[in-house]
């Protein structure tokens, strides 16, 4: 994939480079295991690397230094920089700590393939008038583009261990953001008001991703794609209503289990 530098301090220009051909590599292995799942026959024109500043305040004014636009996936390689954005959130979770002062590159691999996913041709790209009216289902591929790489790119235990953290960091936080229901995605941080906090801004993508992952093990046997078929169902039947209330009637699910995935 194509690629370009964007630093606003230029003594970090190598370390960029260096550290976004690696990514590359991994972005190589997961667009293969990736095939497996679903198709990208327009995947992004390319990728820029850049340092904290320019991510965030030349090309952007978001906190989180990893999205799209137009195209185009921005994002920071550097191990360092994610390992500080990752430590503010841990409160005085040690699992959390300890993971993040931990970090590993496949930890920042999953972010450029997060971004990559987002072109997957199962999402409803095709579908703008339809999206208009329904787009309460961020949630949802917030949490498939997390669940995804986490599971092509990571070992099993490493999947484990990161699902684990951000379980934990959930109940650390959920009595400062609340808990409602995951339609309302990106309320806690600078999305839904004015908190610009590391914590705020992960708080909604920790919870899709949990819930993903929760409905993949607990309805469909562990197979991404039996709950992929059921949200192309939704989409290509013209359903109306929430994502969530889909999945609900399609899995059953009680009440009080919804209430706990943040689906009702």
């Amino acid at each position: 994939m194509n690629y370009a530098v964007s630093v606003t301090d230029t003594t970090n220009t190598n370390d960029i480079e260096k550290s976004g051909l690696q990514l590359l590599e991994f972005l190589d292995t997961y667009e293969c295991a990736l095939q497996e799942i679903t198709t990208v026959e327009e995947p992004p024109r390319g990728i820029v690397f850049h340092d904290l500043e320019s991510a965030t305040k030349l090309y952007s004014t978001i906190p989180l230094p990893a999205y799209t636009s137009r195209d185009l996936i921005h994002l920071t390689p550097l191990l360092d920089t994610w390992k500080d954005i990752y430590l503010s959130t841990v409160k005085d979770v040690k699992e959390a700590a300890d993971y993040y002062e931990n970090l590993e590159m496949v930890d920042v691999a999953e972010l450029v393939a997060h971004e990559f996913t987002h072109h997957a041709d199962f999402f409803h790209s095709e579908f703008d008038d339809w999206e208009e009216e329904n787009a309460n289902d961020m949630w949802f591929e917030e949490g498939i583009c997390f669940y995804l790489p986490r599971k092509l790119l990571m070992t099993e235990q490493r999947f484990e261990k990161v699902m684990k953290v951000e379980r934990l960091l959930i109940d650390a936080h959920k009595e400062k953001y609340g808990e409602y229901t995951l339609d309302a995605f990106g309320e806690a941080g600078y999305r839904g008001g004015d908190d610009f906090s590391y914590s705020a801004a992960f708080y909604d993508y920790w919870r899709s991703t949990n819930t993903v992952a929760e409905l993949i093990d607990g309805y469909c046997e562990g197979d991404v794609r039996e709950l992929i078929r059921l949200y192309r169902k939704w989409i290509e039947g013209g359903e109306k209503g929430r994502l969530q209330d889909h999945f609900i009637d399609r899995f059953e699910i009680s009440d009080e289990v919804a209430r706990g995935l943040w689906l009702r």
